[in-house]
């Protein structure tokens, strides 16, 4: 069954909001947060960004499904007053214990529920009883409990390869930055004494507040060659910064669309990882 065009939006940016610089997943399971932003500099453009933000999203809710239906159902309310899930205790007017019902809801219009009363099986008897129906009602319930209406959707897809357009993140060091003069990251123009033309300097971050540097002096090889020195100086630092960093497997989405219509015009989420 096809989806309309608003539903598969809806789909495809389950998690996933924009903020004026970068896609942001946020994935909520058992009570931890699993979040990562995905700048538009980093990744390649907006477009890019988005595959890359939806195959993490992608991975993320395969590794961790919601909780299931029968476990949901078995964690303790705030309400209870039995002490044991979906296993209610009976009073009657003159206060004493009159029986045990085990009740648990498997849907809409579906309640199963069933009485143990003390008069028959005696106060600990009826309590056990009532307790192994539960159990019992339980094994009725199938799947996970529904966090959103398309996280099945993409939980049941199977995975594929990011398109072959996609392009790969760029080292945060690559970024050029808005204060940078030279239209070159890493690379920048010094001068310390007003009688000397300066150097060039070729600048990379390489963790744990260390770096790598290395200047190129002007008044020796010249303007033009002292710059050109110092971008291919940048290039070598930053191969050697991508190997001392373990290499990482890319990550996967699903192919939800391919089973469920077809995106609508205007969507941001593109059939390829073009960059903008």
């Amino acid at each position: 069954m096809s989806v309309s065009d608003a539903d598969a939006k809806s789909n495809d940016m389950y998690g996933i909001w924009r903020d004026p610089s970068g896609w942001k997943v946020n994935i909520t399971r058992g009570g931890v947060s699993h979040f990562k932003r995905f700048a538009f500099t980093i990744y390649g453009g907006e477009a890019p960004a988005l595959q890359r933000a939806q195959a993490w999203r992608d991975d993320i809710v395969r590794m961790h499904p919601p909780l299931a239906r029968a476990a949901a159902a078995n964690q303790m309310r705030r309400n209870n007053t039995s002490g044991i899930p979906g296993v209610h205790r009976h009073v009657g007017s003159d206060g004493q214990l009159t029986g045990w019902t085990a009740r648990t809801y498997l849907g809409p219009g579906q309640i199963v529920q069933k009485y143990f009363g003390v008069g028959r099986y005696g106060a600990a008897q009826a309590k056990t009883l009532a307790m192994a129906e539960r159990q019992k009602q339980l094994t009725q319930m199938q799947g996970h409990r529904r966090v959103h209406p398309s996280e099945a959707l993409v939980r049941e897809a199977p995975p594929q390869p990011l398109p072959t357009g996609c392009p790969p993140p760029i080292v945060k060091g690559e970024v050029i930055r808005r204060s940078n003069k030279t239209g070159i990251s890493g690379v920048q123009h010094r001068v310390t004494d007003p009688g000397h033309p300066g150097w060039w300097l070729a600048l990379t971050y390489a963790g744990d507040g260390k770096s790598l540097q290395k200047s190129f002096s002007i008044k020796t090889h010249g303007n033009d060659l002292a710059k050109a020195m110092a971008i291919a100086e940048r290039q070598r630092q930053l191969a050697q910064v991508r190997q001392m960093r373990p290499a990482q497997q890319p990550p996967t989405r699903s192919p939800r669309f391919e089973a469920h219509g077809d995106k609508s015009d205007g969507s941001p989420h593109l059939p390829e990882c073009s960059v903008r």
